[in-house]
């Protein structure tokens, strides 16, 4: 057994925790901002819902006031009609002067019906927006709070990753190059995980089996025992802690 060699690994191991370390903590910083955006989406939705409302009543509003405008002019018609039947000469002009204000007067009394209910609804959605604003704020404040959250979290986040970086960099300092520039490079090509252990004769990274020559062969701890699968650097966590 190589002593060096032996102490060197056991550095690599620890550095590799602290990669997974900060690979977890990059993993879970990066999932934030999308999380800040559904919740600033729903904030934008509950407001978009308030908003159409308020135009929904704004429409009624409008065809509220064209309504009056055509009640003025129907009733306006009506008076004139009502004029004229005082200068009228034959009874058949007097009687199409009636029929023509009765067909107004009909006219006048649907509008002013309309009129009635379109400020029903107007009272009704008044009701609706109070109710959609009451919520909206409730909604907004409790998200707003979330999003508060999430952005202290994620500061905390990337203090930690800092201090996780500047102690991987202090740690791989300690490690003799010829030992990190291995683990560096299957590292970087192997999705961060560059040793692995073997669990059950078997590399745990690939699910590999490993013959019994290899097996040997890693329980020596003279140099590095690669998978021939994965290409990762092998070692037996039993056997290393003896």
């Amino acid at each position: 057994m190589n002593e060096e060699f032996v102490s060197e690994l056991k550095k690599l191991i620890q550095l590799q925790k602290l990669d997974s370390e900060i690979t977890s903590l990059e993993e879970e910083t990066k999932s934030i901002p999308e999380e800040i955006k559904l919740l600033t989406n729903q904030i934008n939705d509950s407001q978009k819902t308030v908003l159409s409302a308020k135009e929904e009543l704004k429409n009624i509003q409008l065809q509220i006031k064209q309504k009056e405008l055509d009640l003025q002019t129907i009733e306006g018609q009506i008076k004139k009609h009502n004029t004229e039947l005082n200068s009228v000469k034959t009874n058949e002009q007097y009687r199409a002067l009636l029929s023509e204000i009765q067909k107004l007067t009909e006219q006048k009394d649907n509008i002013e019906t309309e009129i009635l209910n379109l400020m029903e609804t107007v009272d009704q959605v008044q009701q609706k927006i109070r109710t959609l604003e009451t919520n909206y704020a409730e909604e907004k404040s409790k998200l707003e709070g979330k999003i508060e959250e999430l952005k202290k979290k994620q500061e905390e986040l990337n203090t930690q990753i800092s201090q996780k970086h500047q102690e991987r960099e202090k740690f791989a300092s300690e490690i003799k190059p010829k030992y990190l520039d291995v683990y560096e490079h299957i590292k970087a090509n192997r999705d961060t995980v560059a040793i692995s252990a073997v669990i059950d004769n078997s590399c745990s990274a690939c699910n590999m089996r490993l013959t019994a020559q290899e097996i040997n062969d890693i329980m020596k701890y003279e140099e590095f025992v690669f998978c021939e699968s994965c290409s990762r650097i092998l070692y037996i966590p039993l056997e290393l802690e003896k």
